[in-house]
C-alpha cells in the first residue's frame, strides 16, 4: 500500500509544480498595493483598477512619480506581469497612467498582457521586441489627436 502511495505521489509531483496560485481582482489589488507600500519605490500607487473593454479584462495601475526615475515603466509593467499572470480571469491588457506634477496630462502606457508576461516573467522575448511589438505610449495622445482631428474638421466646415 505504501508503495502505491509513493508511486502516485511521485507521478503527481511534476503536475503540482505546474500549479500556480490563482488570485481574484481584490487579491491582486491588495498584492500590488502592498508591493509599492512595502518597498522603497519612487512610485506611489494612486489607484488600481480592473475593467472590461472589447478585447477583455484590463488591469490599470495609476501611479504618482516622485522622482525623475525613467525606468518606472519597466518597474510598473514588471509588477503588473508578476501578479497579473495569476489572475483568475485572463487579463488582456496592462495600462499604466503615470501622473507627474510637472505635466498637465498623465503619461500613459499600454501593453498586451500576455506579451508583457512573455518578456518580464518567462523571458521568451527580448526587451526590444516587447517595446516594439507590445508597448504603446500613445493612449492619451491618440485621444488628443482624435479630438484635434474632430475639431479641425468642424472648423473647416465653419470656414468653408
Amino acid at each position: 500500500m505504501n508503495a502505491i502511495l509513493t508511486i502516485l505521489t511521485l507521478l503527481c509531483i511534476p503536475y503540482a509544480a505546474e500549479l500556480k496560485p490563482i488570485y481574484s481582482e481584490k487579491q491582486i489589488k491588495t498584492i500590488l498595493d502592498y508591493k509599492y507600500k512595502s518597498n522603497s519605490s519612487s512610485l506611489e500607487v494612486i489607484g488600481i483598477h480592473f475593467y472590461k473593454n472589447k478585447e477583455g479584462i484590463v488591469l490599470q495601475l495609476e501611479i504618482e512619480m516622485n522622482s525623475n526615475n525613467t525606468n518606472y515603466i519597466f518597474e510598473a509593467m514588471n509588477a503588473l506581469s508578476e501578479v497579473g499572470q495569476y489572475s483568475k480571469k485572463t487579463i488582456s491588457k496592462f495600462i499604466i497612467l503615470a501622473h507627474n506634477n510637472a505635466l498637465d496630462v498623465p503619461l500613459s502606457y499600454e501593453s498586451d498582457a500576455s506579451c508583457a508576461i512573455k518578456y518580464f516573467i518567462k523571458s521568451e522575448i527580448t526587451k526590444s521586441a516587447w517595446m516594439k511589438d507590445c508597448l504603446s505610449n500613445s493612449i492619451t495622445q491618440r485621444k488628443i489627436e482624435n479630438w484635434s482631428t474632430f475639431n479641425m474638421e468642424k472648423r473647416n466646415e465653419i470656414i468653408n
